[in-house]
């Protein structure tokens, strides 16, 4: 199957970029990559974006840096990918195409789908510019704070994670994503916030703007807090999953509607995730990579409960049934560990 096609946009002016976002974003038909001249035109940036469709706040930055004018310090590549997941209506509620696979899971061979070659053709143009450093702009699907994760801990991660959130997390666990892939240089996602928080636009802006206009980029611009190996709560695929005060009787697990308020909070014993039935913790799971470890050793079941065993740091919690059926219902890190 050969690569799909991405579409170019070569230095566009503010008078040609449409004035308002919906507009900006009506004119794009497909995966497009918009080419942006720097002072500098031996380095290369690439920040790439809507890699999942229902998270703009990456293309709404994008487009107020259009309209701004801007001339970055260095060369750019604006990649935004789910273009057509993000158009199907109601837009921006698609993280993927109904059906299909999630693009941030497709770096990874076989490329033998659609969303497999789209995102090997954002791979290869990447290679091809060998450049400096790669951000991955994301939303989470729940409300919470700005965070970044990368794959490994260093001076340059941190640095890049920096202009965004003083939040990093350095993750073990492999799912075929965009910063998994060796450039050649360091990669880091941003996740700017909750794709209905106002502040998650603002965070996505300011820390372009600083990205793309500082010329010495890898110095760390604030203290960092680090999480390391996290792990992810997922849920069996023949379970069912809903949100509500109380349990509902037709589904296997009800989630508390107000779970996202554990956003980076530490969720201690005594706080109530869920209700479930007496053996309801084998409608989850824990991703593939960890060894050793069992749901029980985390989660446990008090009078129709779900509660933690230990003090744990939850993130990237999401209120959408469908999300935590084909990703995971949220992340965590063990205080103790």
């Amino acid at each position: 199957m050969p690569a799909i096609q991405l579409n170019h946009w070569y230095q566009p002016e503010p008078e040609q970029v449409q004035e308002s976002f919906q507009a900006f974003f009506a004119s794009l038909s497909g995966a497009t990559v918009i080419h942006v001249n720097g002072e500098d035109a031996t380095r290369t940036r690439v920040i790439v974006t809507l890699l999942h469709g229902n998270e703009p706040s990456g293309l709404k930055a994008i487009h107020q840096l259009f309209k701004q004018g801007m001339t970055p310090k260095t060369n750019v590549k604006f990649i935004i990918a789910s273009v057509v997941a993000a158009k199907t209506e109601p837009v921006f509620t698609h993280r993927m195409l109904p059906g299909k696979r999630d693009l941030n899971r497709c770096f990874i061979a076989p490329y033998d789908d659609l969303q497999g070659q789209l995102a090997k053709s954002i791979q290869e143009l990447i290679t091809e510019y060998q450049p400096e450093a790669v951000l991955d702009i994301h939303n989470t699907s729940g409300s919470g704070p700005a965070f970044s994760v990368a794959i490994t801990e260093c001076e340059k991660t941190l640095a890049l994670a920096s202009y965004f959130t003083h939040r990093i997390i350095v993750t073990d666990i492999r799912l075929g994503s965009l910063m998994e892939v060796d450039f050649g240089c360091p990669v880091v996602t941003i996740e700017c916030g909750g794709v209905q928080d106002r502040e998650a636009d603002v965070t996505a802006l300011d820390g372009m703007m600083k990205f793309l206009n500082q010329g010495s980029l890898f110095e760390i611009q604030q203290d960092m807090a680090l999480l390391k190996h996290p792990r992810r709560l997922q849920i069996m695929p023949e379970s069912s999953i809903g949100y509500g005060e109380r349990l509902n009787p037709q589904l296997d697990i009800t989630i508390c509607q107000d779970v996202e308020r554990h956003n980076f909070g530490v969720t201690q014993p005594d706080d109530v995730l869920g209700y479930l039935s007496p053996d309801g913790l084998r409608h989850f799971c824990l991703d593939s990579s960890e060894t050793g470890k069992r749901v029980e050793d985390y989660f446990a079941i008090q009078n129709g409960q779900l509660k933690c065993k230990q003090p744990l740091r939850l993130f990237m919690v999401t209120t959408r049934a469908d999300i935590a059926k084909s990703d995971c219902l949220f992340y965590f890190v063990p205080l103790s560990d």
